[in-house]
């Protein structure tokens, strides 16, 4: 290892452990200088205080993984119109990843210029050296988090040992687009929206014909990835998405059952042909922007390039379901308060109006869902250019479970589902036992040493 090599991890360990240094120095000082207060009285507090008028300019910063659309900034500035003292500047954190998000805040805290805000992708590299604000009694003394109709899963998704470590940022939906066009060619209406699995198979297989370049499945990652996620479900085969246990501690993929879903989602191509191998699809062209692929398990946020580039007539379905129920899948990605934020109580200010009717609506004309189950934002999701006309709002009409950003402890060392090497087994023939069989068979012992460390059990 050469010396520079040595210098930046070095640097990189100094600059970790200030951040922590901060965290730590934060959470012993209780909000509003009240040192004898709860953390819920103080939240109360705080929140008191907060709502008289204030003429101290405070700047917050924004640690995020993508510049700002016009219309998040659109948002940004009716925030700022609300609270005239307040500003936001955003920071970048190139790459987007936990990791870098980690980085920049270590760095700004390094240059005594703490960030405010930021994504939580995970909950667990921050949660393990305290390093966000527990939102918990916040969400009882804000006038808004408190009246809030966030799903209970997604925040559920956000907690790490009780705590409410974050909230969601966004609340996107993966769903099924449907060629209505390639499925009345070959006489097939379109499905109701309590199809199943074996709907979605056997429609995939009578419009495949590689001799013209059709098929039924879309090549792409999430076709495989989101239906390994909610297969399990459906079938009854395991309480939890990607094959989790009741409580999230252990893979079920070791057991026939599990083995037999897996083995179902690779005969979609290993069988039925229905998805093509790659080397046909470039030289056929296909794909289903192209026309010629009857199904694409993609997220909302699709829908705009559908809506402004399909030459074609299309709709939207919710996700099949299975022998046991039929589940939805939610990419809820978070945002949170960081412990060694200055201005903790403005940053919540920023969440909690993120969560208002009119933050919203105008983040609907931007592709996003709704963060509230609140019927005035569905009613205005169906009035947007993107989705007027179309079967969206069934896509949410089931039983909808959140994308689990922290459940899973010791992710890395579980399935990989997005590697070439799964996705290979999905979609080129190769053999699932490494990647994804004896992978969580890994997992399931190392997970409860992590446990373990982290003080879970």
């Amino acid at each position: 290892m050469t010396k520079k090599r040595i210098s930046m991890m070095l640097f990189s360990v100094m600059m970790l452990f200030t951040l922590i240094l901060s965290a730590c120095s934060n959470n012993n000082n209780k909000p509003n200088n009240s040192p004898s207060n709860s953390p819920a009285e103080s939240a109360a507090a705080s929140t008191e205080a907060s709502e008289q008028p204030s003429d101290e300019p405070i700047t917050l910063t924004y640690i995020r993984g993508s510049a700002v659309s016009p219309n998040e900034q659109k948002v940004l500035d009716m925030f700022h119109a609300k609270y005239p003292n307040i500003t936001i500047n955003i920071a970048l954190a190139d790459g987007g990843g936990v990791g870098d998000m980690l980085e920049k805040a270590t760095a700004l805290q390094a240059a005594g210029t703490p960030a405010d805000i930021i994504w939580v992708q995970d909950t667990i590299p921050f949660a393990k050296d305290n390093l966000l604000v527990d939102l918990s009694p916040y969400m009882k003394s804000d006038p808004v988090l408190s009246t809030a109709k966030i799903p209970a899963s997604s925040l559920e998704a956000l907690q790490f040992k009780g705590q409410q470590l974050g909230i969601p940022r966004a609340e996107n939906p993966i769903i099924v687009y449907v060629n209505k066009d390639l499925l009345a060619k070959h006489g097939i209406d379109m499905p109701a929206n309590n199809w199943t699995w074996d709907d979605y198979r056997e429609i995939a297989k009578k419009v495949t014909d590689p001799s013209v370049g059709e098929y039924g499945i879309s090549y792409g990652q999430f076709n495989s990835i989101i239906t390994a996620g909610v297969i399990g479900v459906d079938n009854g085969t395991s309480p939890n998405l990607y094959f989790m246990d009741q409580d999230w501690k252990q893979s079920l993929l070791t057991t026939p059952e599990a083995k037999a879903d897996i083995e179902w989602i690779k005969n979609l191509q290993d069988v039925d042909h229905s998805i093509g191998l790659w080397a046909d699809l470039e030289k056929s062209g296909s794909g289903w922007m192209k026309g010629n692929v009857a199904f694409e398990i993609h997220g909302v946020w699709e829908g705009r390039n559908k809506r402004e580039n399909a030459k074609f007539n299309w709709d939207v379905l919710p996700l099949p379901g299975g022998k046991a129920k039929q589940v939805g899948y939610t990419v809820g990605t978070g945002i949170g308060v960081l412990s060694g934020s200055k201005h903790q109580d403005a940053a919540v200010k920023y969440l909690a109006f993120m969560n208002t009717i009119e933050a919203q609506k105008v983040m609907l004309e931007n592709g996003d869902f709704p963060l509230t189950e609140d019927q005035e934002l569905k009613d205005a999701l169906v009035e947007t250019s993107i989705w007027k006309g179309t079967n969206i709002l069934a896509t949410i009409g089931v039983e909808m479970r959140a994308e689990p950003v922290g459940k899973i402890v010791g992710a890395s060392e579980y399935v990989q589902w997005w590697s070439d090497e799964v996705q290979h087994a999905f979609k080129e023939g190769e053999d699932p036992n490494k990647p994804i069989f004896e992978q969580a068979a890994h997992f399931n012992e190392y997970t409860l040493g992590l446990r373990k460390e982290l003080g879970l059990d």
